[in-house]
């Protein structure tokens, strides 16, 4: 009996594990517009923007940081 079980967790296992990853993937590609990609995009450059203007002000090697009038 054990030699089944383990037999169906090795076999079942990675074929489960595959089907999820195929339709996560699936499912990730097919609710993204280009205008959602185009604003994430624009975002994480704005986010990385910040973060090296706040690195290099902790390094002394940029001008202090002021507070974003946005938020």
């Amino acid at each position: 009996m054990a030699e089944i079980l383990w037999a169906f967790v090795t076999i079942g296992g990675p074929i489960l594990l595959g089907a999820m990853l195929i339709f996560v993937i699936m499912s990730n590609r097919r609710h993204h517009s280009q205008e959602e990609i185009a604003r994430t995009e624009a975002a994480t450059r704005e986010l990385h923007r910040q973060m090296d203007a706040e690195d290099k002000a902790l390094d002394g090697e940029g001008p202090p940081l002021r507070p974003d009038p946005r938020k």
